[in-house]
């Protein structure tokens, strides 16, 4: 046999030198099905289903809008703005996926970011079931723990997914549910004052907003991450609608607050160092 035909014949196939790492070996065991991520999906899966049968069966005999729209409340968005769900809801999914494809390279059977995502499932069907009774409260309460919950899956994921797929829908649904608490709050307090009063209801709302627009504007420059203040845009722009009825004034002051919080964010800003002024190359200053 000549050489050439030998050295064919004997060395190991591709497939056989991949069977042979660990990630060929797990793969072999079950692939991207692991216990992990097939927990995830059926969780997720049922996180569908209850927010589903609660809605739409009206449990409770309401619907969300009804218990949000009860009582005018200034921090809260329009109507339409809750169409967001909808996004969160694929975005998920396009999450799951991502997270699902690295499986085989995983030791532990369930990770931080698995147990963080199930613990938001949990909380997001339960907090609706308490909205949808009324306790505002309580729901309150659960939502702030899902927002804790999603900021530590948020910065988890930061550590351990470096994709686009692995990191905006986290940032979609952490920056909708930081909305969320907020507008829950402000619901929470116009019950409890039976309306309140007119000023500091406007007050309330546009430092609610600037504080926001602001978060949204450490995001951008701690992470590089644009999701969440488009997110909040999406919403405070609805807030605005939302208390244009109500406030001409406050609703423009909303408006032109969301309009300096885009530029701030989105705008390029020359960074440029002690040489800049030193030189006549533009490649010295970056933007």
């Amino acid at each position: 046999m000549p050489n050439h035909a030998y050295r064919a014949a004997s060395a190991p196939s591709v497939v056989q030198r991949a069977r042979n790492t660990r990630t060929g070996r797990k793969l072999e065991r079950g692939g991207y099905l692991t216990v992990e991520t097939v927990t995830m999906w059926i969780v997720y899966a049922l996180t569908l289903i209850g927010n589903a049968v609660i809605e739409g069966g009206r449990v409770g005999g309401t619907t969300s809008a009804d218990i949000a729209y009860g009582v005018f409340t200034w921090f809260t968005p329009a109507g339409y703005v809750f169409a967001i769900w909808s996004l969160i809801y694929v975005a998920m999914v396009v999450w799951l996926v991502a997270y699902t494809r690295t499986a085989p390279v995983r030791a532990d059977r369930f990770t931080m970011t698995s147990i963080l995502f199930i613990a938001s499932c949990a909380l997001n069907v339960l907090w609706l079931a308490l909205w949808h009774f009324e306790l505002v409260a309580v729901s309150f309460i659960v939502i702030l723990a899902e927002w804790l919950v999603l900021a530590a899956l948020y910065l988890n994921v930061r550590r351990t997914m470096k994709t686009a797929s692995g990191r905006v829908p986290v940032s979609i649904y952490t920056a909708w549910v930081t909305v969320a608490t907020l507008a829950n709050m402000a619901i929470l307090v116009t019950r409890a004052l039976d309306g309140g009063i007119p000023f500091f209801n406007g007050l309330f709302t546009i430092l609610l907003t600037a504080g926001v627009l602001a978060f949204g504007y450490v995001m951008r420059k701690a992470y590089d991450d644009m999701a969440f203040q488009l997110v909040f845009l999406w919403a405070l722009i609805g807030v605005g609608v939302n208390v244009s009825g109500a406030s001409a004034f406050t609703a423009a002051v909303v408006f032109l607050l969301c309009v300096v919080g885009a530029i701030l964010t989105f705008a390029p800003s020359a960074r440029c160092g002690s040489s800049c002024g030193r030189t006549s190359d533009p490649a010295a200053c970056s933007w």
